[in-house]
């Protein structure tokens, strides 16, 4: 998998798109990197110091998220990294238990990219279409099902 490293002037590039989308303030001091696809992943400044010698390394990086036509997708922890301060939606309880388990959910907005909240907990990114939110949560990440935890049920 060919790898690409932003320079400075990608990474102000990217960072001004999230400024755009999501109002972006956060202090990301990572290596960013571009491979396969768009994809986006960032590592430590510090993997430098690592000595990699005899390990087996399935992945290199945190995936951040995608550039896409309609802007940028962010992952699960991309949008926990981001600190997004617009184009945030938040859902009930019912909602998020019905995105978690990989449904779209009827949300009436302006189109495009959105940072799923519930409360203070961020859940990942989605798209709104058509007074859609549709789910972007990998299908190896979603739940099966939602069952309450016994403090709840007292």
């Amino acid at each position: 998998m060919p790898i690409k490293f932003l320079n400075t002037r990608d990474k102000k590039e990217l960072f001004n798109q999230l400024k755009s989308q999501f109002d972006f303030q956060a202090d990301l001091d990572y290596i960013f990197f571009e491979a396969s696809d768009n994809k986006i992943y960032l590592l430590s400044k510090d993997y430098a110091n690592v000595n990699l010698q005899g390990l087996r390394i399935n992945n290199q990086g945190l995936y951040f998220g995608k550039m896409e036509l309609g802007g940028f997708r962010p992952s699960i922890e991309g949008s926990q990294l981001i600190q997004a301060r617009k184009n945030i939606i938040q859902l009930t309880k019912s909602q998020i238990e019905n995105w978690m388990m990989g449904e779209d959910i009827p949300f009436v907005g302006d189109n495009g990219f959105v940072i799923v909240q519930q409360d203070k907990d961020i859940l990942g990114c989605g798209i709104l279409k058509d007074n859609v939110l549709r789910n972007m949560v990998p299908k190896e990440r979603r739940l099966n099902s939602v069952t309450e935890n016994d403090e709840e049920l007292e």
